[in-house]
Order: C-alpha cells, then structure tokens, then sequence
C-alpha cells in the first residue's frame, strides 16, 4: 500500500527534535539526523505492515477517529488504511506525538 503523511506529523517531528536540540546539548544535529531518517523509513515500510498494528488505546481523540498505532523511536503515530474510490488501499498517517508528550 502507498503511505500518505499528513502535513502536522512533519511539523511534529521537527518541532520535538527542533526543542530537543534546544534543550540538549549533546544531542547532534547528524544524530537527529540519523533519527529522523529512521522515522521516515519505519513509516514508508507501514505500506507493508500497517494491517497488524492494533488500535489506539490511549489518545481519546486517536480512539474516537478510530485510529491504529504505530511506535518508533519513541513516536507514537496514529493512523487508517482508508480505500480510495478506484479501490486502491493506502496508509494515511494522521497524527503523531512523541512518548514524552503522549497522554
């Protein structure tokens, strides 16, 4: 399946390594660098693995919407398999906050 990311999960994921860099010092810009690249590759394999992912089970507004949860590198990723109107299923990732500011 293809992956679509939503605009907010970029700015997300800027936005915390942004502050993180910020905040920590040791924290290099090639290692956030590293990370990120991680992130970006473990969301494209989701066209792959996104159907065994379960449902959001503590972000009431993840729940509501119905979305599954995918985590890597401390990312939680909330997501649907939505099917287009030529029947062509794809991986839409909606949202994303990192396990230190999840609730």
């Amino acid at each position: 399946m293809r992956v679509f990311i939503d605009k907010e999960v970029h700015l997300q994921i800027e936005a915390f390594y942004e502050a993180a860099m910020r905040h920590h010092i040791t924290l290099d810009e090639a290692t956030v660098i590293k990370k990120i690249d991680r992130l970006y590759d473990a969301m494209e394999s989701l066209g792959t693995y996104a159907e065994i992912y379960p449902l959001a089970r503590l972000n009431s507004d993840w729940i509501s919407k119905g979305y599954q949860e995918f985590i890597c590198e401390d990312f939680h990723f909330a997501y649907k398999i939505h099917t287009m109107d030529d029947g062509e299923r794809i991986v839409w990732i909606h949202d994303a906050v990192h396990s230190l500011l999840y609730h």
